[in-house]
């Protein structure tokens, strides 16, 4: 596949204005990229392999600005890998300054969406393990995913409205900071949920 191929390949993932970008780190760190199936238990990853070298993989569900924050995540580890070998702590002072250092020259509001900007900056002084870990960037995250147009966000419905979750059939209780007590039908486990959830409401039977 030619160079120009491969951006048009990238289109499909990441946010237009950073896709060459994001190529030339690719072609530069001579990684292998895998748009991975989509996995509950993470987002992505790196791996190295003495017979292989390095991987990156990426869940293909993401949202292009989820897509990009996951990318650049696992390109960090690579970066501190590659200075510090297994010497330093994964998500240590050393990744996080190659986190910040690979996104610095994206933090542009010519590039990105100005909210999602300053949200970054804010992360990145610190960023922890997971972007999940840090509640304003999922919130400015989760407004670029696809709607589905039968579902809602769950801090909309009235309390002790039921909804689907995935295949829970759930009821909604008492928020929590910022997430929801809910409790599973069926079973009566409880579940902390996302406030800003999509979920597909259920309605009472006439």
């Amino acid at each position: 596949m030619n160079k120009n191929r491969k951006i048009a390949s990238f289109l499909d993932h990441f946010p237009p204005k950073v896709a060459e970008y994001c190529f030339n780190l690719w072609h530069e760190l001579a990684f292998d990229f895998v748009v991975s199936k989509k996995r509950d238990s993470k987002l992505g990853d790196f791996r190295f392999a003495p017979n292989k070298g390095f991987q990156i993989t990426v869940n293909h569900n993401l949202n292009p600005y989820a897509f990009l924050v996951t990318y650049l995540h696992e390109v960090a580890h690579l970066v501190t890998y590659q200075k510090h070998k297994n010497s330093v702590n994964p998500h240590g002072q050393e990744w996080k300054v190659a986190f910040f250092e690979l996104f610095e020259p994206i933090l542009d509001e010519d590039l990105l969406p100005a909210e999602l900007v300053g949200i970054l900056q804010a992360y990145l002084i610190n960023p922890v393990a997971t972007s999940n870990g840090f509640t304003p960037l999922v919130e400015a995250l989760k407004k670029y995913d696809p709607i589905d147009a039968s579902a809602l966000l769950l801090f909309n419905l009235e309390e002790g409205q039921a909804f689907r979750l995935k295949n829970l059939h759930l009821q909604k209780g008492k928020l929590r900071r910022t997430r929801y007590i809910c409790q599973d039908v069926q079973s009566g486990k409880l579940y902390l949920v996302a406030k800003n959830a999509q979920v597909q409401p259920i309605e009472d039977p006439a």
